[in-house]
């Protein structure tokens, strides 16, 4: 069974589609990569699957039940179920609490455990997620970006939620734990653990996801197994935003993609058809919605 279904989703906000037909499922120990340009519509898609923002047309499903238009009351009990860790963690983390409060506030929210059990949880939490412990009984405010991305996860972690979505959870993090924080999410998918990992990061999303979604201008461009996606390169834009890893044997690409332009009127032709190298005039009709890899030379 499903853990997340997303059918046919779509979000229009001031006449503009933010969002249309996003279609996926994620089962249990599935990571699934989310990609593609700044105002691709990433971040915006996290927020409708964490129930932050509405859809227009189209639905949530977690654990096959109802959770888009639903009222929040309704959600709050499910809540512990899908858990998320935000690109910018100091803003996510109340600055009034120390570490230890902040780790033990989602246990004494939901009633779990006593006191001792609480703190106890905390304590194998930060542990796991390398926090230091002389660290625990400070605020925010005295930590850096690395250490709060941390303590953020581990808050995420500590409802052990079915479901794990992360917006650019590496951006705040060096390469020694960017690479510990990787390991850590594949042991949780291990575990059965659900991931939705948006970064900009391929190499990152190649090494953990299962599974990928490309998405630009609130539309699929690509979805499919990572590994097919990536190392095949059929889809245009796949192959653009591949070809813009930074590769340390080649000092510079050759560009062949154009400035990025995201179109605000009512969709008709393909979105990147005046970007695309490979355009023709049968990209002034839009590809399938029904496609995995949406283009006409495939």
């Amino acid at each position: 069974m499903s853990l997340l279904n997303v059918n046919n989703l779509s979000l229009v906000r001031a006449e503009r589609w933010h969002l249309r037909g996003i279609s996926f499922e994620v089962r249990p120990g599935e990571a699934w990569g989310v990609v593609g340009e700044s105002g691709a519509g990433k971040t915006t898609l996290m927020q409708v699957i964490l129930g932050l923002l509405e859809p227009t047309q189209g639905d949530v499903l977690l654990g096959g039940e109802a959770w888009s238009g639903i009222p929040e009351k309704a959600r709050r009990p499910r809540r512990p179920g899908i858990q998320a860790l935000f690109q910018d963690p100091l803003a996510s983390l109340p600055p009034h609490l120390t570490g230890f409060e902040i780790l033990e506030e989602p246990l004494v929210i939901h009633a779990r455990g006593d006191r001792k059990a609480r703190r106890q949880a905390a304590l194998e939490m930060a542990a796991r997620v390398c926090f230091p412990n002389s660290a625990l009984d400070q605020k925010p405010q005295q930590w850096s970006g690395g250490l709060a991305q941390r303590l953020a996860l581990a808050r995420a972690l500590m409802l052990s939620p079915k479901i794990l979505v992360l917006d650019e959870p590496l951006s705040a993090l060096d390469p020694t734990l960017a690479g510990h924080m990787l390991a850590l999410l594949g042991e949780l998918k291990a575990e059965g653990m659900a991931i939705l990992f948006v970064s900009h990061d391929l190499l990152a999303v190649r090494s953990l996801c299962d599974q990928l979604l490309v998405l630009y201008g609130g539309e699929i461009m690509a979805k499919g197994p990572t590994k097919t996606l990536l190392s095949e390169l059929r889809h245009p834009y796949v192959r653009g935003l591949w070809e813009a890893v930074p590769n340390l044997e080649q000092a510079s690409r050759p560009r062949r993609w154009g400035v990025e332009k995201t179109r605000d009127q009512e969709p008709g032709g393909c979105l990147l058809l005046d970007r695309c190298p490979d355009a023709s005039d049968d990209c002034k009709a839009a590809p399938s919605l029904d496609l995995d890899e949406r283009c006409h030379h495939l």
